[in-house]
């Protein structure tokens, strides 16, 4: 079951996020003496009091994870910017990576409902599942490429 995460859940939300990095397509963000736990747990902690939201596996096989923001050029529109999607290696191939986007899509819709933001984005990587985000209601706008 998906929910959206609490307190008690931090600490296997670390864990998630410190493996999510180690997997990065970005060499340097694998670097794991350049992880700030305590950053982490900061940020988890105000998406989950309302900056945004966390999203679970009951059995922590995997998350999301969404913030509310201002947008670069209009400040005055927010919003939600997917800032994690990850499942455990050993899950990939079931349907939790799907669960997780469907609660994720769902929660960006409320909030977008609820006049919180006024755009939901999310994005996709080469190993990310196969998801027709178009059919659900997104429209790709731009690709996105890293030089190191």
């Amino acid at each position: 079951m998906i929910r959206e995460a609490n307190k008690f859940d931090i600490d296997a939300c670390v864990e998630m996020m410190r493996q999510y990095a180690a997997e990065s397509p970005i060499i340097k963000l694998r670097d794991k003496r350049l992880h700030d736990e305590q950053h982490i747990r900061q940020l988890l902690s105000s998406l989950i009091i309302g900056r945004g939201f966390v999203l679970v596996d009951n059995e922590y096989r995997g998350m999301a994870a969404g913030i509310v923001v201002p947008n670069v050029w209009c400040p005055e529109v927010n919003e939600v910017r997917e800032l994690a999607w990850w499942v455990a290696p050993e899950h990939r191939n079931t349907t939790i990576g799907g669960k997780l986007f469907l609660a994720y899509n769902k929660k960006a819709q409320e909030l977008i409902d609820q006049e919180r933001a006024e755009v939901a984005i999310i994005s996709l990587m080469p190993q990310s599942p196969k998801i027709d985000l178009e059919s659900r209601g997104f429209k790709k706008i731009d690709s996105t490429y890293c030089k190191e």
